[in-house]
C-alpha cells in the first residue's frame, strides 16, 4: 500500500504542479482574426467558440477552394508570456507538415528530369547502397518503406547534421535497415529528413541543399512565405512552440488508448521500433524555440511558414498541379505524387493502418457524406495539419503553436474545424461558384 500511496501522491503532485498556474495566472484576452468568405462563416464561428472557451490558445486555419483563399484565420496568442497576439504573418514550426512540402519539392525535380521515383537511391548516392540498401528506391525512401527509422545506438543533433556533413553522410550510408526493404513501412519521423535531404543534394545538378532547393524552385516562383531553413532575420515573425512536459504529455494521452499505448511504447520500451523512430535527436523539444535551431534545414519536421503558405502550394496540388494555367507539377508527375504506394500496418506507429505514397499519406474523411473520399498531405506533431483533397478541390491546414498530445489528424481543435468546413461545402457550395 506505501508504494500503492506514493503513486497517487506523484501523480496528484505532478497534475498540481502542471495545472494549477494556470488557474490562477492572468486571463488573455481572447483574440481571433483573419479573412472568411461568407459561404463559410461556420469556420470563422467554429475558431471564435473555440478561442472564447479556451479550446484553442494559439492556431492559424487556411482553406483555398478552386484555387481561390476562402478561410484565412488565426486565433490566440503567438506568445502568451509576451502577450503578443497571433497575426496575418504570425509563421510557426508545423512539425511533419513539412514531409508534404519537401515532397512536393522533390517532385518538382522529378519533373526537371532531376530525379526519378524508380530509380534506387544509390543510382543518385552511390555511398548508400551499404548494409543493403543498394535496392531501396527513391518512392520507398519517400514512401516509409525503407527501414531506416533510427541511426543507430548513439542519439544525434540538428547541428551534428548543419556542421559535419560529410561524416554525417558517411553515417547515413552505414545504417542497415531494420526490415527488408519494400515488404513494409513504418513511420520515418525523424530520419526521414536527413535522407531526403542527403538525396536531393546528391541528385540537383548544382548540389544544392533542400533549403536551396524548395527556396528557389518552389517558394519563389509561386510566392509561398515558407522556410525549411528559416532565416534568423524572420525569427520576429515566428510564434514560440508551447511544449507539454513529458508528464502532462502522458497523463493528456490517457483520454485515448492509442496515444496512451503509443507514448507508453516510447517511454517503456526502449528497444521497440516506435521508440528507435521517435528518439534519434538528443536535442529537446524545447530548442526548435531558439533561432539558430530553426535556421537548420530538416524536412522530416522543421518546415516553418504561414497556414496560408502551405494551403496555397497545395491549392495547385488541389488543381491537378496547375491553377490558371500556372503549372506546379506536370499531370503524370501529379498523378504519381497523388498515386498510393502501400496500404498496411505500421511498424512504428502500431495503432495505425497507414496508406503512404510518394512522400505523403492519405486519409479518409470521417465526415459521412463523404466516406471513401480520401486527402492526401501529412498531419504533424502537436496537432498539425496539412493536405489536399483533390474530390473536392480543397486545400486545408491547421497548424498551432500550442503542442498537443495529437499528430494523427485527431487534435479535437483540428477536427471542429474540419467538420465544420466540410459541412459549409456540403450544404451552400457543391456545384456552384462562389
Amino acid at each position: 500500500m506505501g508504494l500503492l500511496r506514493w503513486g497517487v501522491t506523484l501523480l496528484l503532485f505532478t497534475l498540481a504542479f502542471t495545472y494549477l498556474p494556470r488557474l490562477f495566472s492572468p486571463k488573455l484576452k481572447p483574440h481571433a482574426d483573419g479573412y472568411c468568405h461568407p459561404k463559410f462563416h461556420k469556420v470563422s464561428d467554429t475558431l471564435r467558440e473555440n478561442v472564447e472557451s479556451g479550446k484553442e490558445l494559439g492556431a492559424a486555419f487556411a482553406v483555398y477552394h478552386r484555387g481561390e483563399v476562402v478561410v484565412d484565420m488565426w486565433a490566440g496568442y503567438a506568445d502568451e508570456e509576451a502577450g503578443r497576439q497571433w497575426s496575418r504573418d504570425t509563421m510557426s514550426v508545423v512539425f511533419s507538415v513539412t514531409k508534404g512540402v519537401a515532397a512536393v519539392t522533390v517532385a518538382r525535380m522529378v519533373d526537371k528530369g532531376w530525379l526519378d521515383y524508380k530509380k534506387p537511391v544509390a543510382h543518385y548516392w552511390p555511398g548508400f547502397s551499404q548494409n543493403g540498401k543498394g535496392e531501396i528506391t527513391v518512392e520507398q525512401l519517400l514512401g516509409h518503406q525503407g527501414g531506416l527509422v533510427s541511426l543507430g545506438a548513439n542519439k544525434t543533433t540538428l547541428r551534428q547534421y548543419r556542421d559535419n556533413q560529410e561524416a554525417f553522410t558517411r553515417r547515413l550510408e552505414e545504417v542497415t535497415p531494420l526490415w527488408e526493404p519494400g515488404t513494409a513501412h513504418g513511420y520515418h519521423a525523424i530520419t526521414y529528413g536527413f535522407y531526403v535531404d542527403t538525396l536531393v543534394r546528391m541528385a540537383d545538378p548544382n548540389h544544392r541543399n533542400m533549403t536551396q532547393i524548395f527556396r528557389e524552385e518552389v517558394a519563389e516562383p509561386f510566392g509561398i512565405d515558407f522556410h525549411i531553413g528559416l532565416p534568423k532575420s524572420l525569427s520576429h515573425r515566428v510564434a514560440r512552440v508551447q511544449f507539454m512536459s513529458d508528464i502532462a504529455l502522458i497523463i493528456s494521452s490517457m483520454k485515448s488508448w492509442d496515444l496512451f499505448h503509443f507514448f507508453a511504447s516510447i517511454a517503456l520500451y526502449p528497444e521497440s521500433l516506435s521508440a528507435k523512430a521517435m528518439t534519434v535527436l538528443e536535442t529537446k523539444n524545447t530548442a526548435l524555440n531558439d533561432p539558430e535551431e530553426r535556421s537548420i534545414g530538416q524536412s522530416a519536421f522543421l518546415g516553418i511558414g504561414t497556414a496560408r503558405s502551405v494551403a496555397k502550394l497545395y491549392s495547385y496540388m488541389a488543381m491537378g498541379g496547375s491553377i490558371k494555367g500556372r503549372q506546379l507539377l506536370k499531370p503524370e508527375t501529379w498523378k504519381l505524387m497523388t498515386s498510393s504506394l502501400k496500404t498496411a500496418q505500421d511498424l512504428v506507429i502500431t495503432t495505425l493502418v497507414a496508406e503512404w505514397g510518394r512522400g505523403v499519406g492519405f486519409r479518409e474523411l470521417p465526415h459521412s457524406k463523404y466516406k471513401g473520399q480520401k486527402v492526401i498531405g501529412n498531419a504533424g506533431y502537436g496537432g498539425q495539419v496539412g493536405y489536399f483533397d483533390p474530390v473536392n478541390q480543397l486545400s486545408v491546414v491547421y497548424i498551432t503553436n500550442h503542442a498537443s498530445p495529437h499528430g494523427l489528424w485527431d487534435d479535437p481543435r483540428f477536427l471542429d474545424l474540419e467538420a465544420a468546413l466540410y459541412d459549409c461545402l456540403d450544404h451552400n457550395i457543391q456545384g456552384r461558384k462562389l
